[in-house]
């Protein structure tokens, strides 16, 4: 391991910077290969897989002529919540604001107002805006957008967890939910020829989402990119790098050829998180036993995630509360009881989850389905149902399904 570069771990947050972050040169490359030929993509990919800290690495490095906008929109339940986020964002770049002084000259009184806001540029002598003023944050990102003149420069724009807030309104109006798919739809549309991309992400599957509004024609324009587990040789390497990060703390810290193909075989579902807590957590028992790391030490670590007061609790925790957001009550029901028997049988076949969905009153079983396996539950193999990861199953049936 001598030529490669030690890595730090990083569990709580997405891996970011060369010391943190472990590369993902084939999915970057074919982002970056999307973008340039002027589509608007969508990222496809279950929580914690890393597309988060792929998104971070374009961010924090623009091709020539880029600027990159990275928003996290969780929060924003309104249209005009998320278009006015949109809008500051835009603002609060120099090389925006020196390409939109003709827009900004035009605007309405209360834009540039509140543009002298944002900017920390006076605009007519004016930094305050009335609490009766109104502005039309769609219009003003349309007409903002529309009037830039950049000299050749490209805006991204990288929207994360964008699922999630469709979900928040939809909660509040699925007419609403509709119209801001729609706005959303016109806009790429308005600024195709305006030097303005847009990639779209979140754990939660958004296509799943649109499909119960029954309008994926307004998401069709975008196009979908997967992001894949680790190869066995990449999660090899990431194992192989950690270890060197630890060596600065303790020189003496090993996992050998043999420890490190165990863990592979163990894991199963090889999302950079699960190395990196499995590695964390191998080092923290070497510090305080200083015992040799072997298969013992790994079947313990394993048991010790697991647990419902262990350190990464709140993480899986997080899986079954996520269910009360994608499902109604029988939906929801059948998806837990679905869950449940997964993890006490290890598979579950077709001809009893139809059984479980009659049980439930369950109307559409495909649909939950493909929920499920979208968002990094499960996986299908000939009409046979199991978890992906054996860390989620083995904590579901201890915290959930007994």
């Amino acid at each position: 391991m001598n030529d490669l570069k030690p890595l730090k771990s990083s569990v709580g947050q997405p891996a970011e910077g060369k010391d943190k972050y472990f590369p993902r040169e084939k999915i970057t490359k074919k982002i970056l290969r999307k973008l340039e030929v002027g589509e608007n993509i969508l990222i496809s990919a279950p929580r914690r897989i890393g597309k988060s800290s792929v998104l971070k690495d374009i961010s924090n490095n623009p091709q020539s002529g880029q600027i990159i906008k990275y928003m996290i929109v969780q929060s924003v339940d309104s249209s005009d919540e998320f278009f006015k986020k949109l809008f500051n964002e835009l603002l609060n770049d120099q090389q925006i604001i020196k390409g939109i002084k003709g827009y900004l000259t035009r605007a309405s009184n209360e834009v540039k107002k509140y543009s002298s806001r944002i900017t920390g540029v006076s605009l007519n002598g004016s930094v305050d805006i009335g609490v009766n003023e109104r502005i039309d944050y769609y219009y003003e990102c349309t007409e903002l957008i529309k009037n830039f003149e950049g000299n050749n420069k490209n805006i991204l724009v990288i929207i994360d967890e964008y699922p999630d807030a469709l979900n928040n309104i939809i909660k509040n109006d699925k007419k609403s939910a509709t119209k801001f798919l729609q706005q959303n739809r016109d806009f790429r549309g308005l600024t195709s020829d305006v030097n303005l991309q847009f990639i779209y992400t979140g754990s939660t599957g958004l296509k799943n989402i649109v499909t119960k509004l029954d309008r994926l024609d307004l998401i069709n324009d975008l196009n979908t990119i997967q992001i894949s587990p680790l190869k066995k040789d990449e999660a090899t390497l990431l194992i192989q790098r950690l270890t060197l990060g630890f060596q600065e703390d303790n020189k003496n810290f090993e996992i050998t050829t043999e420890i490190i193909e165990y863990i592979l075989q163990k894991t199963t579902w090889l999302i950079p998180y699960y190395i990196q807590i499995i590695v964390d957590e191998l080092f923290e028992y070497y510090e305080e036993h200083e015992k040799t790391i072997d298969k013992g030490s790994v079947e313990l670590i394993f048991r010790e995630i697991v647990k419902s007061k262990s350190n990464h609790s709140d993480y899986f925790e997080n899986w079954k509360k996520r269910l009360k957001t994608a499902f109604k009550k029988y939906d929801y029901s059948f998806a837990i009881e679905c869950l449940n028997t997964i993890a006490k049988n290890n598979t579950i076949e077709y001809a009893v989850l139809h059984d479980l969905s009659i049980k439930n009153k369950v109307k559409d079983v495909r649909y939950i389905l493909d929920v499920l396996e979208h968002d990094g539950y499960i996986s299908e193999n000939e009409k046979t149902y199991a978890f992906n990861s054996v860390f989620l199953k083995e904590w579901w049936y201890i915290n959930v399904a007994t």
